[in-house]
Order: structure tokens, then C-alpha cells, then sequence
């Protein structure tokens, strides 16, 4: 399922795409940049006014696993409307939606993610307060932008999206955030560079990031150059930077502390490399997936390198022209998909450094 279509509709959930089987405090370097040019002087008294945003999320995994197996058809009835995105009344009048529903509720590893939820997340409290913060300040950047509603769900396995974002909703998909080492991410074979990521701090990123990937699939999407994509990951990033609060860089990009050590030191040396083999304008799929695309390191560089680094490449040239260019609204930024533009206005020009 692409993103772009995902963003224009989420299909129904609850009878449609169910899977059944399927440190770090050094990243709070901000690449020495002042921390206020992420907040493009945020006014608190407009952040205030817009203090009436409190986020209230609908639990559907716990009231649908409250209902008595035995009058499941009922029970859902009830909810109908409370849950009209995950399904409407006429498809309970399927006796074999029923009978899905029946077989996912009594699944043994359905029921050992949900409990597993459960026992992580017995309130989102935390994760409400959270993210009525992040839409106060997304409301603030983009005032046409619309509150979505919030629901969680037990997916079953949806590792490719475990946030979904469309329709004014964001549905998460809270087995997808149960922790690197939770034992049926390993008997599913998921890569620990995946799981890494299956963690309760990267609920509310993932979030912000399926927000902001949203809003970009409305300017031009991702491109077709390497120079493209990594403009458009730099700009997911830098949503990240403008509307989470205390979030260290290395969470936001996904590095270990030795990764993000790595990619600021040798971004130079990355930089150069690009320049040297010709590769921003690229438009082979390989190329760019090898500098962007999820893997353990950067296979150009050593097994030691960060991986994904043509992301955190371009994280830096967006942080460089929003900070060179202040004028610039987060929302005109979103707007620009003139990547050689805004790498042209960043002034970015990393030094180089002995290879390690």
C-alpha cells in the first residue's frame, strides 16, 4: 500500500488487512545549531490560545477485547459508532466478518500481543498530554491544518506501517511498539536495525513523521533523484525538530549512539563521496535505497558507518536553509520541491575529515 494512496484513504480495519502472524543521550547535539531556529520564534501566548487542543484516544483494542466472545455480533453493535472508522454497521451483518473477528479475538498471538499492550500500556495518558502538545504546535505552523482523531489498535503485524495517518485519524497499531527485544518481533525475523525502533519513544515520532510524510505527498512527494530524496527525508526530520519537544537527534533519526557520532563526524567524507561519484542527480533506484533505505550501515562506507546516512545528510542542508533563510514558514518549506533550491540557499558545505 503506498503512502500516497494511504494518506487519501485508510481502508477499514477491522475486517479488511487484519495480520494475523505476521546510550543515547549524545544525540541531544543539535549539530551545533541554536536550538530556537527549530522553533522559528514559537510565541507562547499563541501556543496558549491554542491550549483548548486536548487529544483523547480511543482504546478500540481494549473495548473490542472486553466483549464476550460468545456476543461478539452484539457488542460490536454497540461501538458501532464510536469506532465508525474501523467498520460499519452492515458488516456485522456477514456472518463470515463474524466469524474473522472470532478467529483473530482467540489467535494466540493476537492475544499475546495484547496482552503484552496491555501490560506496556495500561494508559496512554502520557501519550495524550504528548501529542496535544505536538498538534498545538503543528496547529500553530500550519493553521489549516486539521485535529485528527486517535485510535489504537492491535494490528497483528503491520511492521511496514504501524501508524497510519488519513481521513483527519491516526491509527497506531500499539504491538508495533512493544520493545527491540520482545520475543515474537525474533520469531517473526524481524533485523534488530528494524526493531530498534519498536519502542515506546518512537510512538510519538512515528506519529509526527506520518503527519509531516502526509503533508509532503501534497507537494511533490519523495522525487526521483537522490538529491530529492533526501531533501524530502530532511524535511520529515526537521517537522520532527519543529514539533516534538526534548526529543534527542539520534531518536529522531533512529541511530545508536555510536551511529550518530559517526554521521556527524563523517558527513564531510559522505558529502564528498556524493560530489566525487556524481550521485545527487541519480535517478537509479539502487543508488539512492543504498543511502537511504532501512539496513544495519551504509554499504558505500564501513560496517561501522550509520545507516540511512543520506537522510541525516539532508536533515542537516534542510536545518541549514531554515536557519540561513528565517524568513521561510515551515509551511513554505513543505511547499518547495525544488530540491536544488534549497540546497543552494542552505550553504551547506561539511568539512572534511581523516577517514576513519
Amino acid at each position: 500500500m503506498a503512502h500516497a494512496k494511504k494518506n487519501i484513504r485508510i481502508e477499514k480495519i477491522l475486517f479488511v488487512g487484519i495480520v494475523f502472524f505476521a546510550s543515547l543521550l549524545i544525540a541531544s547535539c543539535s549539530c551545533n545549531r541554536d536550538k530556537k531556529d527549530y522553533e522559528r520564534n514559537i510565541a507562547q501566548s499563541k501556543l496558549d490560545s491554542l491550549a483548548f487542543i486536548n487529544v483523547k484516544i480511543d482504546r478500540y483494542e481494549k473495548d473490542l477485547f472486553a466483549i464476550p466472545i460468545d456476543s461478539l455480533k452484539q457488542g460490536l453493535d454497540k461501538l458501532s459508532q464510536k469506532y465508525s472508522f474501523f467498520y460499519s454497521p452492515e458488516n456485522l451483518n456477514d456472518p463470515m466478518n463474524i466469524l474473522a473477528m472470532k478467529q483473530y479475538r482467540q489467535d494466540p498471538t493476537i492475544l499475546s500481543l495484547y496482552n503484552e499492550a496491555m501490560k506496556q500500556y495500561p494508559s496512554l495518558s502520557w501519550l495524550e498530554m504528548d501529542m496535544s502538545i505536538m498538534f498545538r504546535r503543528i496547529k500553530y505552523f500550519m493553521p489549516d491544518w486539521k485535529i485528527p482523531k486517535v485510535y489504537t489498535y492491535i494490528s497483528g503485524g503491520d511492521v511496514e506501517f504501524p501508524v497510519k495517518y488519513g481521513d483527519n485519524t491516526i491509527v497506531i497499531a500499539l504491538d508495533m511498539f512493544l520493545g527491540e527485544k520482545y520475543p515474537v518481533y525474533d520469531m517473526w525475523g524481524l533485523p534488530q536495525y528494524i526493531t530498534n525502533r519498536m519502542t515506546k519513544e518512537y510512538l510519538l515520532l512515528s506519529c509526527a513523521i506520518e503527519i509531516a510524510r502526509a503533508q509532503l505527498e501534497l507537494n511533490g512527494g519523495k522525487g526521483k533523484s537522490l538529491l530529492e530524496r533526501m531533501i524530502y527525508e530532511g524535511k520529515l526530520l526537521y517537522f520532527c525538530d519543529v514539533v516534538t519537544q526534548d526529543v534527542p537527534d539520534s531518536v529522531k533519526i533512529g541511530y545508536s549512539a555510536p551511529q550518530f557520532f559517526w554521521a556527524e563526524k563523517n558527513q564531510g567524507n559522505v558529502w564528498g563521496f556524493f560530489i566525487e561519484k556524481k550521485l545527487l542527480h541519480t535517478t537509479e533506484f539502487r543508488d539512492i535505497n543504498k543511502f537511504v533505505g532501512e539496513a544495519p550501515f551504509t554499504s558505500a562506507f564501513s560496517k561501522n558507518s550509520a545507516p540511512r546516512v543520506g537522510r541525516f545528510v539532508g536533515w542537516q542542508i534542510v536545518r541549514a536553509y531554515m536557519s540561513k533563510n528565517k524568513k521561510v514558514t515551515l509551511t513554505e518549506l513543505f511547499k518547495n520541491s525544488n530540491a536544488q533550491e534549497i540546497l543552494n540557499k542552505s550553504g551547506y558545505k561539511p568539512e572534511k575529515v581523516e577517514k576513519e
